[in-house]
């Protein structure tokens, strides 16, 4: 802006002209600018997400027809699992025999399953 008061002041046109057309190219690459940043952050937000999926992964196992977690107890849809990664626990249906997705309705006819590398920690638990 300086330079355009001093051009004015000057009055030489092809000094004005030429500060207008660096300000618009500034203008111009600070827009740029702007959506690379924009771009940089949703990709960094994105490989957050791709690596906290990569470290769950590693912390879900299969055991029989039912997924579990690493530390938890309880079982998790394997249905949920395998279509879209996600892990929701199953319901006790009715006297214990069904197995019962809320999500996806995904239904497991049996005994309530719990996680087979924590039976040994529960069972120890249970004899002190």
């Amino acid at each position: 802006m300086e330079v355009l008061k001093l051009a004015g002041k000057i009055a030489n046109p092809e000094l004005v002209q030429a500060a207008t057309k660096a300000n618009v190219e500034a203008l111009e690459l600070s827009m740029k600018n702007l959506e690379l940043q924009k771009s940089v952050t949703e990709l960094e937000r994105k490989m957050a997400e791709l690596e906290a999926k990569l470290v769950l992964q590693g912390e879900v196992f299969r055991h029989r027809d039912i997924v579990f977690r690493e530390g938890d107890p309880d079982p998790c849809c394997s249905r949920c699992w395998d279509a879209e990664h996600r892990l929701i626990h199953l319901l006790r249906g009715g006297m214990g025999v069904q197995i019962k997705c809320p999500e996806c309705k995904n239904t497991l006819v049996g005994n309530w399953c719990v996680n087979p590398r924590m039976e040994s920690a529960n069972s120890l638990k249970k004899t002190v």
